[in-house]
């Protein structure tokens, strides 16, 4: 099973209690190829709320094996260009199952051709949000995936 860039041993234990800070346990399951934005967003994540816990997958197969593993997470972030299978096609993955049709989805992406549609045609797509360009806009943008994070697995509760 795929594990998170720092480790999935932490339990969390949170939902939301705040700006998207997460206070009962929550499993969010990260969908990224990049190493670096990886381990940044899971570090951030962890950081804002620490009782969440990161499992990582870098490819379209790796998140279904994860997924068809167990346990299930709470929230999927999911990046849309991947070697192999892209997002799109996880994404209609997920609906093809009935145990993962309502695991709520945020598409952060830079392909932003391709962020508008997935918003819109997947109903389990619960936001989506552009990856920056800058490093300087990176931490703002991953504060605001971490604060849907939060929001989105508080809703799902």
């Amino acid at each position: 099973m795929p594990v998170s860039p720092l480790g999935s041993a932490q339990k969390l234990a949170g939902r939301a209690s705040g700006m998207g800070d997460i206070t009962q346990p929550a499993r969010i399951l990260l969908v990224e190829d990049d190493d670096t934005e990886a381990d940044l967003f899971a570090r951030m994540l962890v950081r804002k709320s620490p009782q969440c816990t990161v499992d990582r997958a870098a490819s379209g197969g790796e998140a279904l094996a994860s997924l068809s593993e167990g346990p299930l997470p709470d929230c999927i972030v999911l990046d849309l260009r991947l070697p192999g299978e892209d997002g799109i096609w996880i994404l209609e993955r997920l609906l093809e199952s009935p145990q993962w049709r309502t695991i709520p989805v945020i598409v952060f992406s830079g392909d932003v051709s391709r962020l508008g549609p997935a918003s819109s045609q997947y109903p389990n797509v619960a936001s989506s949000v552009r990856k920056p360009h800058s490093v300087e806009e990176y931490e703002a943008t991953l504060l605001i995936v971490c604060a849907i994070v939060g929001a989105t697995v508080s809703a799902a509760a």
